[in-house]
């Protein structure tokens, strides 16, 4: 199976709702979130708004263009949010399975601390390998934590350390990249392998499936 064509992954159906959909109305019924600012392509755009309404989504305060590198575009959704805002949570919406619990856990973090990430532990052995082709050293996964979203932060410091980045030219993986290197240390906070990315087809049929099973605990 191949990938799934870029900016339509968000769109495609699982369990009967767009991707989009799911991951929305996650941070919509997170009490402690007050709006939401979704961060597109200038052609995803009005179908983004389609499928935020058609989810009821109430908190959807700003849908913004996004900018040629993931930095540009995230700088231009934290711009977006309301400078009242203490906090914002950086989160990919191809990862819909989030739950509010996960995400009131890392703004609860990032309120005492500055920065959270939510991430899980590695469980699998871990090798380094320079070529790609001789496994070289093996890395104590005890000190290994997988990234995941969201990635919260103080509003204010985060803006600047992408202005900053910005006009160096500098380009992160993800956010909590330029924390490290500007503020030091990001508070953990554990995630779920349910809060994977949707990337292929097979994808959504395993992420179905973790639906299932979340819905089978809660009836």
């Amino acid at each position: 199976m191949g990938d799934v064509p870029q900016g339509s992954k968000l769109l495609i159906p699982l369990a009967g709702e767009a991707v989009l959909a799911h991951t929305l109305r996650a941070f919509e019924t997170t009490p402690a979130v007050d709006e939401i600012v979704l961060v597109a392509r200038e052609e995803d755009m009005a179908r983004f708004r389609e499928v935020a309404e058609g989810a009821s989504i109430t908190k959807l305060s700003a849908l913004v263009r996004g900018g040629e590198t993931r930095s540009d575009s995230v700088k231009s959704g934290v711009s977006s949010t309301s400078p009242e805002c203490a906090l914002v949570a950086v989160h990919d919406a191809a990862r819909p399975l989030i739950t509010p619990e996960v995400i009131s856990r890392a703004l609860a973090v990032a309120h005492a601390e500055g920065a959270a990430l939510v991430a899980v532990p590695a469980k699998d052995t871990l090798k380094e390998s320079a070529d790609g082709a001789h496994a070289e050293r093996t890395i104590d996964r005890a000190r290994v934590w997988i990234a995941q979203t969201p990635q919260v932060f103080r509003r204010a410091e985060l803006l600047e350390l992408l202005e900053s980045a910005h006009e160096r030219g500098a380009e992160a993986t993800d956010e909590s990249v330029l924390w490290e290197e500007a503020r030091g240390p990001v508070a953990l906070v554990q995630g779920a392998e349910s809060n994977m990315k949707i990337t292929t087809p097979g994808d959504v049929a395993l992420a179905e499936a973790w639906l299932a099973v979340s819905n089978q605990e809660s009836s």
